[in-house]
């Protein structure tokens, strides 16, 4: 009888000791669930594109530093690309870069004879180079004023033909550049590649003008009570008509010009997992799995109530 009842012991040993050991093993796995996957769910990250830096008269640091200081604070983390970083293969991946905000500071142009409106690269023109894609008419020989070189160019077509991957869903797109939206077809092709919504340019405009609005659109976008898409650009072309110098009438516009993409919310980062989170279902967890159910009933009641 003493040797059944020291069996009995072992064995009811051994069980508390897999329970332990089991339990051990699913509070790992749910501290990583919380901490990695909850905390991480989908990519928080924007990116500027600065291929005016090639230029040293339109390099501009302070819009570099705002325009990041201004996304961090929504839970964006920036990527910084400049100078001769800007390549036809860089903007070739540009889609699989996994952004929510693309900042483009780039030259842009209607191609000569077209309704295309080109990007240009930081890459030099060689003749031959790229020969499919010239022959294919998705990039262009392009010169940026006070410049003697040449460079290439994308078009439409390259984002149709050539991009690879596709924009975030939520991706907004926020074209710098000159006539960036004079005619659609650029945004028309990126946000055929899954972009949300792009805003840019009807005409001409210069750097100081464009790096200066374009952060107080971000501002009114990622506000702690944010804009709209429309509202956002709205108040713009306002403070434009109402304050500011405008030789070339330019004015900010955005496509689709669908309800949807005027009332798009650009979304912000204020997914967090707090301590008490963590704890609550583990908590919970061991409360169920350890405790008789007298003691579970207690114990849940005071772990509610201390909160």
């Amino acid at each position: 009888m003493v040797k059944e009842l020291k069996h009995q012991s072992n064995i009811d040993r051994k069980l508390l000791y897999g329970i332990f050991l089991v339990t051990i093993i699913i509070l790992i796995s749910l501290a990583a669930y919380f901490f990695v996957l909850k905390s991480n769910p989908e990519s928080w990250t924007a990116a500027i594109i600065d291929q005016l830096t090639i230029q040293d008269q339109l390099d501009n640091p302070n819009f570099r530093d705002q325009g990041a200081s201004i996304l961090n604070t929504s839970g964006y983390d920036v990527k910084y690309y400049s100078g001769g970083t800007i390549t036809v293969n860089f903007l070739k991946d540009l889609p699989a870069k996994g952004e929510k905000i693309l900042l483009l500071r780039t030259h842009s142009a209607v191609r000569d004879n077209t309704d295309w409106v080109d990007i240009f690269t930081s890459e030099l023109y060689l003749s031959g180079k790229y020969f499919d894609l010239a022959e294919s008419k998705q990039i262009s020989k392009a010169q940026m004023y006070s410049f003697e070189e040449w460079y290439f160019a994308i078009g439409p077509r390259f984002i149709n033909q050539t991009m690879r991957g596709h924009f975030d869903g939520d991706c907004l797109v926020i074209l710098m550049g000159c006539n960036s939206l004079n005619q659609t077809s650029m945004a028309k092709a990126l946000v055929g590649k899954g972009a949300r919504a792009v805003i840019g340019w009807t005409s001409w405009v210069e750097a100081n003008y464009t790096d200066t609005f374009t952060l107080e659109l971000l501002q009114y976008l990622l506000a702690e009570n944010p804009y709209t898409i429309q509202e956002a650009v709205d108040k713009i072309n306002q403070e434009i008509k109402n304050n500011q110098p405008n030789p070339f009438n330019s004015k900010l516009a955005y496509y689709p010009t669908s309800e949807e993409a005027a009332s798009f919310m650009v979304p912000k980062n204020n997914i967090g997992v707090s301590v008490n989170s963590l704890f609550d279902p583990v908590q919970v967890f061991l409360l169920t799995t350890l405790l008789s159910p007298n003691q579970k009933e207690m114990s849940l009641k005071r772990s509610l109530f201390n909160r």
